[in-house]
């Protein structure tokens, strides 16, 4: 792991460094992770369709504040680790949807990553000149770099396990989702690419996090991945994470089942925390289950656990009916339903990061964080005495 002296993020004087290690942040506590940007994005005003593009989109001013203020209401908060909205960013939807008319105007990937990660470390920046006048803890937020899913970029299909469609058949929940290893090869290889991840490493990104992954095969092409670029994600000081979104206790999203993927995870040096996302709540507790038998049994309980549900709420990815206002639609599932508690029963279970996904917003959030620094304030005065 670099020094983090070699960090080239503009931490400000007289703020504390400490390590941008993800696994020496969490010894002995729990780390609360941000919410929804898309969701909080929508709260602002943004429309659905540019909250999803927002990452391509930051030369518009009124975006990019957008984007930075949803990050500064999670800081505000007091979250352990912010993401950068660097989740999905497909060039070609950019220019198709926008009717871009010079092509020569569409960046590049690694410009579009810069961008993001620029304007996330502006943001923690701002936050910790502001809390410096206010705290005594001056330990700077850790960043993560989502990366999408492979199914993120195929057409009209939305990346939640929950999800209702037009002709209520997904054609796409299939192993692979219906592509070629070459295909999903591909596009992690472009995600991946060696400037990227050098970039990453100097921006202060403490993890990458491979997020709504919902294939085995996926996972196995991930983990492939990063077991050959070992060597540069140690010279960069990267971690990663890979979070599954599951469809039921057992299975991920296109039907495999979940302990073979934590398996594969388990057995790849380079993934430093395995977890589930965008996943109906209900479901998390059987899963960590799983995934603390499945790290015992391949002697990887070294490995972090994160957990970042969506509210529960199925998403309908079709044009709406008559009647239909959102396309969030409550099932019974989702009532009586506390974050912030039912985090409490994760941590107990094993998780040792805690954060929302899809309609989980900065209220939410700020509740989550007041019961994790609780529960920390328990444990450390436990273990003092």
């Amino acid at each position: 792991m670099k020094d983090i002296d070699c960090l080239c993020v503009s931490i400000m004087s007289g703020f504390i460094p400490s390590t941008n290690n993800l696994l020496d942040r969490a010894k002995n506590r729990s780390l609360a992770l941000d919410g929804g940007v898309g969701t909080a994005l929508n709260q602002l005003g943004v429309k659905e369709n540019d909250a999803w593009n927002a990452p391509s989109l930051l030369s518009d001013p009124y975006i990019r504040e957008s984007v930075k203020s949803v990050h500064l209401s999670f800081l505000k908060c007091g979250v352990d680790i912010l993401s950068a909205n660097t989740y999905s960013f497909d060039v070609s939807v950019t220019y198709a949807d926008y009717k871009l008319k010079d092509l020569s105007s569409v960046k590049t990937h690694q410009e579009l990553v810069s961008e993001n990660l620029e304007l996330a470390n502006e943001a923690i920046d701002q936050f910790m000149v502001d809390r410096s006048t206010k705290m005594n803890n001056n330990l700077r937020p850790l960043l993560a770099m989502p990366i999408a899913s492979f199914a993120s970029t195929i057409t009209a299909r939305c990346s939640t396990a929950n999800r209702e469609l037009k002709d209520e058949v997904d054609h796409h929940r299939c192993e692979g989702y219906g592509f070629t290893a070459s295909d999903i090869r591909s596009y992690f290889e472009g995600r991946l690419n060696d400037d990227v991840l050098r970039f990453a490493g100097k921006s202060g990104v403490a993890t990458l996090a491979f997020e709504t992954v919902g294939d085995l095969l996926e996972v196995e092409i991930i983990c492939d991945i990063l077991s050959e670029k070992a060597d540069l994600l140690e010279e960069v000081g990267l971690g990663t994470w890979i979070a599954l979104t599951c469809g039921t206790s057992e299975t991920v999203d296109t039907g495999g089942s979940i302990a073979a993927c934590v398996e594969k995870m388990a057995k790849c040096p380079q993934v430093t925390c395995v977890g589930v996302n965008c996943t109906e709540p209900h479901l998390i507790t059987p899963i960590l289950e799983t995934i603390k038998r499945v790290l015992s049994d391949c002697d990887a309980e070294n490995k972090l656990i994160v957990v970042y549900p969506n509210s529960g709420e199925t998403y309908i990815s079709r044009e709406l009916k008559e009647g239909e206002t959102d396309h969030w639609k409550m099932t019974s599932a989702c009532k009586d339903w506390n974050l912030a508690n039912a985090a409490l029963e994760w941590i107990e279970s094993g998780a040792n990061i805690i954060g929302g996904c899809c309609r989980i917003n900065a209220v939410s959030i700020a509740q989550l964080v007041e019961n994790i620094k609780k529960h920390n304030r328990e444990c450390q005065s436990n273990y003092s005495s």
